[in-house]
């Protein structure tokens, strides 16, 4: 029941960085955390990661894993809304139960062997993925996406959802609605509706392109033009000149300090004074904003902030799910606006701020007393502990828990 962990380094995030430090782990949670000498003179399991640094357990806050079948099979586009429809015409012809689920046991594998121990999980297959997130031992925010295809009966698909996870304590269902152009403005109504009545996080895709932008304010526009032509049920949109993606859900009642938006590349000003006001959580893809020739987001504006997270995307639209390499990815985009403390605020976002746009942050994100024992530790190969974490791709990856189960220790 008791292990104690030895590290040379521990960073918490919340007491920084700790030396010659242990913890006391019972059952699947932090008991205890301590000097070496103090705790080691108990006479319990002990695990010895000698020259390592040990840290909360990565957090890819957004993630789709059915997607990797469609790397192989996109010709290149400079442009969002080219992909997108690449995207709705491979999936009419390709999506097959046996090809999604290989694709989500690879995505899994892959996010896995760099250090991931929570993902954000995007899932329109009604619960294709299920056994297989709960047989990879990781834990999951598992978000059904919605849109007008399925909009009719998603109250039912969500409730069948809940059975099969079956209150599983690793898997945390939430609602997807995918985005503000794949849904009628009333059904938009009815997932707020929805969401509140059964306790459920709302999360979705915003302000990714410029075209969106476009988009909701009236303007010409590639979605009117060329994606709903593809689709039996274009979206029927409520649209104004004077809104912005994030204003036309604040109009819908939708914003609140539970929403989590994923993306926000192209805001306003005012925009920004909407995210601090309400406490919004926000998800940066950055590579995957870049894969689709969009700009990055306001990286300063949200490296101060205080509920960002990170993630890949999907393999659709990256060119990897190794998650270490979206850090190094932030950092080195980062370094030229001059952030203090630069590593530790991306390993933040990668951690405590993952865990808090999943809702999870009273269970992980850091190393805290009666939190779940989600721990990762990376050998130290350079003099500064933090770039064997962002820098190495996760290839000194010696320890590894969930849970308080060891999934890795060599």
């Amino acid at each position: 029941m008791y292990k104690i962990i030895n590290s040379k380094y521990i960073w918490c995030p919340i007491n920084g960085i700790l030396k010659d430090h242990s913890i006391l782990i019972k059952s699947n949670k932090i008991h205890r955390i301590d000097q070496y000498k103090n705790l080691n003179i108990l006479k319990y399991k002990k695990i010895n990661l000698k020259n390592s640094i040990l840290m909360p357990g990565l957090v890819n806050s957004h993630i789709h894993l059915e997607l990797n079948w469609v790397k192989k099979k996109l010709k290149y586009s400079s442009e969002f809304t080219d992909w997108l429809s690449q995207i709705i015409d491979l999936k009419k012809v390709l999506s097959r139960n046996k090809l999604i689920k290989e694709s989500i046991k690879q995505a899994i594998e892959e996010c896995s062997s760099c250090g991931v121990t929570t993902i954000g999980e995007i899932a329109s297959y009604n619960g294709l993925d299920i056994s297989i997130i709960k047989k990879s031992g990781l834990r999951c925010s598992y978000f059904y996406e919605i849109a007008n295809s399925n909009s009719l009966n998603f109250e039912k698909n969500i409730l069948k959802i809940e059975k099969k996870i079956n209150k599983n304590s690793m898997i945390e269902l939430k609602v997807f609605p995918h985005s503000i152009y794949s849904l009628d403005t009333i059904t938009w109504k009815k997932c707020k509706k929805f969401s509140t009545k059964n306790k459920l996080s709302i999360c979705t895709h915003l302000s990714e392109s410029r075209e969106e932008i476009k988009f909701i304010k009236g303007k010409k526009n590639k979605f009117d033009n060329m994606i709903f032509k593809k689709l039996k049920n274009a979206p029927k949109v409520k649209r104004k000149s004077t809104f912005t993606p994030l204003k036309y859900l604040k109009g819908l009642g939708v914003v609140n300090k539970d929403l989590t938006l994923v993306h926000m590349n192209n805001l306003s000003n005012e925009d920004k004074s909407i995210i601090k006001k309400n406490h919004l959580k926000i998800v940066l893809c950055p590579r995957s904003n870049l894969f689709l020739n969009e700009k990055l987001p306001d990286l300063k504006f949200f490296l101060n902030y205080h509920s960002t997270g990170l993630g890949t995307d999907g393999l659709s639209s990256n060119d990897d799910l190794n998650f270490i390499n979206e850090m190094s990815f932030l950092y080195l985009n980062s370094k030229k606006l001059k952030v203090k403390n630069l590593k530790e605020k991306i390993l933040s976002i990668s951690t405590i701020g993952g865990a808090k746009c999943l809702g999870l942050d009273k269970k992980i994100g850091s190393i805290e007393i009666n939190k779940r024992a989600d721990l990762i530790a990376f050998e130290i190969k350079d003099q500064n502990p933090f770039d064997s974490i962002i820098f190495r791709e996760g290839k000194n990856i010696s320890f590894k828990m969930i849970d308080g189960k060891i999934k890795k220790f060599q």
